[in-house]
């Protein structure tokens, strides 16, 4: 390898690796109902599913985005031909109305049937009542809307042991089961929240006492001690049983919401059939659904995926497609929906090994400035929704000359929800509990804003074709010095631009470089960084596809340290191809 260089005055770029992680496959069109796509049960049976969210909570915090998950994986499932959804919300999933519907569920199911049960809400943790069933002692529980630490209150909510002692009675007649809890347990965080951030919503109620307990667990002896002695039924989590779970902005979605319930609603419409066969594994669900959380959370979520010991995830079935009328799109159309996601490896813990790649040495660009890049004559994004901007101490005068290229700025009040808030005493950006960037004054926020702008828009791209990307080694605030990794898997044979997105809207063109590659020749690419100033937000974004992107990289390379994120969209928009993958990660460093 030769010496290191450094490839901008943000980010120090040490090296290129190519890594040895296996192959998970390929990509594929993404199909709504709309376009002739119905989800089929592989053993012929039906599909069935009960969908409960909960934001009304009568005594402890309320939720802001649970029903609406609720709503989305109800419309996902019937736009993809399933009859028999049930969904429960608010006041309507008390404890005795969960049960009659989950019973007369198990009474409808047949042999073979496929069952879907999820639940959006808040979660906590009680000491375990089956001796051994939880490493830690502790079970979870989920919450319902009538829940409180009295008598009466204490019946409403339901026991992780009492899920899986209905999960095993659709079992015992023959049916599959996914089960998908977006909610949390822990209290525990890895990235610390900005105390001057907006007020952040979690799906987690604090530990309690009940000096009286009234619930009387539904059991019975063939209840299983714990997820793992069941047999034909798969877990999706929000998170591990130690971590908060965010709601999180959706890009083009009014409100919070939970990422998990997003992205089962998403692979459930067909983004999951990674190579297009009509059959979804365990392992392609899994993956796919574990990419999109992780980039919508900005690293905040990794969630965990259980499947039974009797499943095989590379093989299990977990749902099929049937395609009926397929529409014919044009080039924009076929761009604008592009490719299915690419799947991860599932429940990946640690970067795999590597053989270092040569990376060229180029000269240093630490004294180089940044400049705005000048829009000329391209026509303005496609972008309708303001940028919300607030102070923090409430006034708006600030903002009376911030103008922007590409989006409309609204001046708003710090509980208002913005997108932005601006420290007019430090001069910080915060967004979503996070320092996006560090003493910007008011003339320097119209880049700001024209980057969130632009990070959304990254954002929903990334979700409708995910590129399995992961950065490592965790989602802390990384200090200058420190090396971060940038990690894509299933490359190999494929063209790949990385770039990066400073908090100010620099574009940092990472790869290729000099005598870099144009295509992977393995199938994984790791990239090494160094976090320099100036500190803040990045986001690393990689796009992949079959052939090499000649006009996408010459466009990028223009911008190369420039405040360009509106023409980035721009150049993407124009210039993406069809098969295109797209992976966006944010991660912040600080002083």
């Amino acid at each position: 390898m030769r010496m290191p260089r450094r490839l901008d005055w943000k980010i120090g770029r040490l090296c290129a690796t190519i890594g040895l992680a296996g192959l998970i496959g390929l990509t594929a069109p993404r199909a709504h109902a709309a376009g002739g796509l119905s989800i089929s049960n592989p053993e012929g049976a039906a599909v069935r599913a009960l969908v409960i969210g909960i934001d009304d909570y009568q005594h402890v915090r309320k939720l802001k985005g649970a029903v609406a998950d609720a709503t989305d994986i109800v419309a996902s499932l019937k736009s993809m031909g399933v009859a028999d959804v049930v969904e429960l919300a608010n006041a309507q999933a008390d404890r005795a109305s969960v049960l009659r519907e989950i019973s007369a569920l198990v009474e409808r199911t047949g042999s073979n049937d496929l069952i879907f049960l999820s639940i959006a809400g808040h979660g906590t943790q009680e000491p375990e009542r089956v001796k051994g069933s939880e490493p830690d002692g502790m079970e979870n529980v989920f919450l319902l809307p009538g829940f409180e630490t009295t008598p009466t209150g204490s019946v409403e909510r339901i026991l992780g042991s009492e899920f899986n002692h209905f999960i095993r009675q659709f079992e015992l007649r023959g049916a599959k089961v996914i089960f998908v809890a977006d909610t949390c347990h822990g209290g525990g965080m890895v990235r610390d929240i900005d105390p001057r951030a907006a007020e952040m919503s979690f799906r987690q109620v604090p530990r309690y006492t009940l000096l009286v307990d009234e619930l009387k667990p539904v059991s019975d002896s063939n209840d299983p001690k714990s997820e793992l002695d069941l047999d034909r039924t798969a877990f999706l989590a929000a998170v591990d049983r130690y971590t908060k779970a965010p709601e999180v902005r959706i890009p083009g979605v009014d409100g919070l919401r939970g990422a998990l319930s997003y992205a089962v609603a998403r692979a459930v419409e067909g983004s999951a059939d990674i190579n297009h066969d009509g059959k979804v594994t365990l392992k392609e669900l899994f993956s796919n659904v574990r990419q999109v959380v992780y980039q919508l959370s900005d690293q905040r979520q990794n969630i965990v995926t259980i499947s039974s010991p009797a499943q095989t995830p590379d093989t299990e079935i977990a749902f099929g497609l049937t395609r009926g009328v397929v529409l014919i799109q044009g080039p924009a159309a076929r761009a604008a929906s592009g490719p299915a996601g690419t799947a991860a490896p599932v429940e990946a813990q640690a970067p795999p090994p590597a053989v270092t790649a040569k990376a060229s040495t180029v000269p240093t660009l630490a004294a180089a400035p940044t400049k705005d890049l000048p829009i000329g004559e391209t026509p303005p994004l496609r972008l309708t929704s303001p940028i919300r901007l607030a102070a923090l101490d409430g006034k708006t005068n600030y903002f009376a000359s911030v103008t922007t290229k590409d989006i409309p700025v609204q001046a708003v009040q710090p509980t208002d929800n913005p997108d932005l808030i601006w420290d007019p005493v430090s001069h910080d950006v915060i967004a979503w509990g996070d320092v996006v960037a560090y003493g910007m004054d008011v003339a320097g926020l119209s880049t700001v804003v024209d980057r969130t702008a632009a990070i959304r828009e990254l954002k929903r791209m990334a979700v409708r074709s995910p590129q399995m990307m992961r950065i490592w080694p965790d989602d802390r605030q990384q200090k200058a010095g420190q090396t971060v990794e940038v990690d894509l898997s299933d490359v190999a044979s494929r063209a790949v631009l990385l770039f990066n997105v400073s908090g100010d809207g620099t574009i940092q063109m990472l790869y290729p470089v000099g005598s870099d590659p144009a295509l992977a020749r393995s199938t994984s690419l790791r990239l090494p960084l160094r976090v320099g100033e100036p500190f803040g937000a990045e986001q690393i974004v990689a796009v992949t596809s079959q052939q090499r992107m000649v006009d996408l990289e010459t466009a990028l390379i223009q911008l190369n340290r420039r405040r360009a994120s509106g023409q980035m969209i721009k150049s993407l928009e124009r210039y993406l191809p069809a098969d295109a993958r797209i992976a966006s990660i944010g991660f912040f460093s600080a002083p």
